[in-house]
């Protein structure tokens, strides 16, 4: 089975079906777009619920892998191992909003979250 989840009449969208890590961040975006799609799919199937469902799927799945990937390379980011590491996080944190070009540094962090989010192409069904 793909992203989608689906068996039989079922079908699972957001967490339970695309398992994203909480390390992720994006489970209420692939929710949405996840309850978009398969109504859509749905709808456009006619009735045929697994045709829909193949559909949903199909269209769900690079999206969902995207927003999957988000999550080892953010808990890297979110754990610091030592106090140190943690020092220096809080000292950074605390200065961030008063640095100079911190809106090109915020959308360097963003870049990646922003990919994924717009890995979809979202059909007008």
């Amino acid at each position: 089975m793909g992203p989608g989840r689906s068996k039989g009449r079922t079908a699972l969208v957001g967490d339970s079906a695309y398992c994203a890590s909480p390390a992720s961040g994006p489970s209420t975006g692939l929710a949405l777009v996840g309850a978009y799609v398969l109504a859509g799919e749905l709808a456009a199937a006619g009735g045929d619920h697994p045709t829909g469902f193949a559909g949903y799927e199909h269209e769900m799945r690079h999206f969902a892998e995207q927003n999957r990937k988000l999550g080892p390379s953010n808990i890297k980011h979110m754990v610091m191992r030592t106090k140190r590491q943690i020092s220096i996080r809080l000292a950074i944190l605390s200065v961030l909003g008063r640095l100079p070009g911190k809106e090109r540094m915020m959308a360097k962090v963003m870049e990646p979250i922003q990919k994924a989010a717009n890995s979809i192409t979202l059909q007008d069904y």
